[in-house]
């Protein structure tokens, strides 16, 4: 779990998540001071996920054929450039192109990033690797905004895309000198350059019923995390329940803070007794805590359901990245799971407009009520059909 190998991915991942606490805070406000409209910002971060959904699957295909290493650093390097030169924006065209760019970098970042986890992780230990590595990334996120807010303190907003493009260079900086190629090599010492073909052997992977079901658990976490958590929540705790934006944030801060303590007793839990031993309790727990949002818009119940989802945040989703890994076949690995973050990307993309939609010409209630009843139904479903990987060697 602390070894040569994964000990410069964990620093990698929390120098990556401060510059993009930092850029996450000044985002949208640069977006919206270059033309004050707020559908051009949330185009803007639509747009940028949409790059990495794009990006993702191309990705993982030629980390197979090129290496882990070259995308991890082509990929941050990408993201340094984008973010140095949004300093010099002076239009929202501009920095639009430069976001979309840069969402570009990211996807190979964090695509090539958890093939290269997967590749030198062993089953036994691999849901705590990805916990520490998400735990490093979130505090990264933590400490960013904190960053952020006294660059801007003394210096213009501008300057924080300055703080994400260092980071980025830093990120490359670690990746050329600190961590190694993982790509699978063949017994005659060749590394192994798949061809771009489709047949049923490279698509049997992507049929088979432990895919069908991770996307379905990916998709059920995404509506909860981009959709109601951090789409519909703010919205309905300041005109439902009257909470100024200081007791947003701190809700919303109280419900990162405790997926960070729950992650890595998650990952012993999976590591120990299996992946659905995680993923499962997860997910009911978040459709518990998306049920109790339709119950009530007062600070207190508003208080038991971040907490309760914060719990279930830290047990679902890194559980579900582990469970992707497993069943990655060695071989195709990195097309595996770039398809796998394709379809994270577009739960990301598609959550927030389906809950938003649900909330808008519907009710709060009755959209809260339809993400728990799919939440419950992803667990039943994962529950009996699922096959366990832990005690398979992570292999299905």
């Amino acid at each position: 779990m602390f070894s040569a190998r994964t000990l410069p991915i964990y620093a990698a991942f929390l120098v990556w998540g401060t510059g993009t606490g930092a850029q996450n805070l000044a985002r949208p406000l640069f977006a919206f001071e270059l033309e004050q409209s707020l559908f051009l910002v949330t185009v803007l971060l639509a747009f940028s996920a949409i790059a990495r959904l794009v990006a993702s699957p191309i990705t993982g295909f030629m980390t197979d054929r090129w290496g882990r290493r070259p995308l991890l650093i082509i990929g941050a390097g990408i993201r340094g450039v984008t973010g140095i030169l949004s300093y010099f924006a002076t239009s929202y065209m501009e920095f639009f192109v430069l976001e979309f760019i840069g969402g570009i970098g990211i996807a190979m970042w964090n695509t090539s990033a958890n093939i290269l986890i997967a590749d030198v992780t062993e089953p036994h230990i691999r849901g705590r690797v990805v916990a520490m590595r998400g735990m490093s990334m979130r505090a990264g996120q933590v400490t960013g905004p904190l960053l952020g807010a006294l660059v801007f303190a003394f210096f213009d907003i501008r300057t924080i895309f300055l703080v994400n493009g260092v980071a980025k260079f830093v990120t490359l900086f670690m990746a050329l000198y600190l961590i190694k190629e993982s790509r699978t090599e063949d017994e005659a010492g060749a590394p192994r350059r798949p061809a771009l073909r489709l047949n049923l052997e490279t698509l049997r992977p992507f049929l088979s019923r432990a895919f069908i079901l991770v996307i379905l658990a990916t998709f059920a976490v995404s509506m909860m995390g981009q959709g109601v958590f951090s789409g519909l929540l703010p919205i309905y705790a300041q005109q439902l329940a009257n909470l100024d934006e200081a007791s947003i944030g701190t809700l919303i801060g109280l419900g990162g803070l405790i997926s960070v303590f729950v992650a890595f007793p998650s990952g012993m839990v999976s590591d120990g007794y299996g992946r659905k031993w995680a993923l499962v309790p997860g997910l009911v727990m978040l459709a518990v805590s998306s049920y109790l949002l339709s119950l009530g818009d007062n600070y207190t119940m508003l208080l038991i359901m971040v907490s309760v989802y914060g719990v279930a945040w830290g047990m679902s989703q890194g559980t579900a990245q582990t469970y992707a890994m497993d069943i990655s076949p060695a071989q195709q690995r990195g097309t595996f799971l770039g398809v796998w973050s394709l379809f994270q990307a577009a739960g990301g993309f598609v959550a927030p407009l389906a809950v938003g939609g649900m909330a808008e010409f519907w009710s709060f209630s009755g959209t809260f009520v339809v993400v728990a009843a799919w939440l419950g139904l992803s667990a039943l479903l994962i529950m009996l059909f699922a096959p366990e990987t832990r005690w398979r060697g992570g292999r299905v």
